[in-house]
């Protein structure tokens, strides 16, 4: 409430009390011949009459001392309203009121923060179980990621505090190499497929004259395995490819148009580009 409005009760109460008073302290003849039910009494005797009249201004006079009394706490009230103190309390009261009300927007974000999660997790299981893993199973992988994750990030940090140079697609590599280690390469294979990734390595170009061309290796192949170890990446392929004795003979599993085969190639750089293996995480990056 605040002053114009206390000030028009004021005015209300005011005139209010007039009118009682000028209303009710001089008895009209309605009154005097009794229709309006009062107890002014005119064929009563003059000695009657006097003590109601005076009863009546008895009561009409404490009738407006109550009224007056209300109006000077409705005053008083009025003016603690506008008192500094009352302005501070109205301003803490405003910012609690705000604080509580951004509690419960944070609150409601994390709930729906969650509800995401919650959904994605719903989403990928089911990819999972698609392709062929069991609920049960399905479950303990996304576990299994966010350990793999929470263990990279926390080495992340102790890089940086050292002052070591960190590589983010180096760290989402290591991720998903520690990833297959602990599936074993069958069950990363399927773990890539379900949810659309590339279990192989694809050749896109064949370099001319290069030892890849030489052995018949042509764009659109699948890379399965180098040297009878399973492929799923060109980095995988490329550090097995550069490792080793170089110049010796090995063996390149691969498939074209449905059907396997193998070839022989020098090891050493093989003169291909290509694309395989497939991000398997939700995302590599995250603090």
């Amino acid at each position: 409430m605040n002053r114009t409005i206390l000030a028009i009760v004021f005015s209300l109460a005011a005139g209010f009390a007039a009118g009682a008073w000028t209303g009710r302290a001089v008895p009209t003849q309605e009154t005097e011949s009794g229709n309006a039910g009062g107890s002014f009494d005119a064929s009563a005797p003059l000695e009657d009459r006097i003590a109601a009249l005076e009863q009546a201004v008895a009561g009409e006079r404490d009738a407006r001392l109550v009224l007056e009394e209300q109006l000077h706490v409705l005053y008083a009230e009025l003016e603690r309203l506008d008192s500094p103190e009352m302005n501070e309390l109205l301003r803490t009261l405003a910012e609690s009121s705000e604080a509580r009300e951004q509690a419960r927007m944070q609150q409601a974000a994390r709930r729906d923060r969650g509800a995401r999660k919650q959904d994605r997790d719903d989403m990928r299981i089911g990819q999972l179980v698609a392709g062929g893993f069991t609920e049960a199973r399905a479950t303990q992988i996304l576990e299994l990621e966010d350990e793999i994750r929470m263990a990279a990030l926390q080495a992340e940090f102790e890089a940086r505090q050292k002052g070591e140079n960190f590589n983010p697609w180096e760290w989402a590599s290591e991720n998903q190499s520690d990833l297959r280690a602990r599936l074993g390469d069958a069950e990363y294979e399927k773990y890539l497929t379900a949810q659309g990734g590339q279990a192989s390595v694809t050749v896109r170009e064949v370099i001319g004259e290069s030892p890849a061309n030489r052995a018949g290796l042509r764009p659109g192949d699948r890379i399965l395995s180098y040297d009878g170890k399973r492929i799923f990446t060109m980095n995988e392929l490329r550090s097995m490819a550069f490792s080793g004795e170089a110049g010796e003979d090995v063996i390149v599993d691969i498939e074209r148009n449905g059907q396997r085969m193998q070839l022989v190639l020098p090891r050493g750089p093989m003169g291909i580009t290509g694309s395989g293996g497939g991000m398997g995480f939700r995302s590599p990056f995250g603090g």
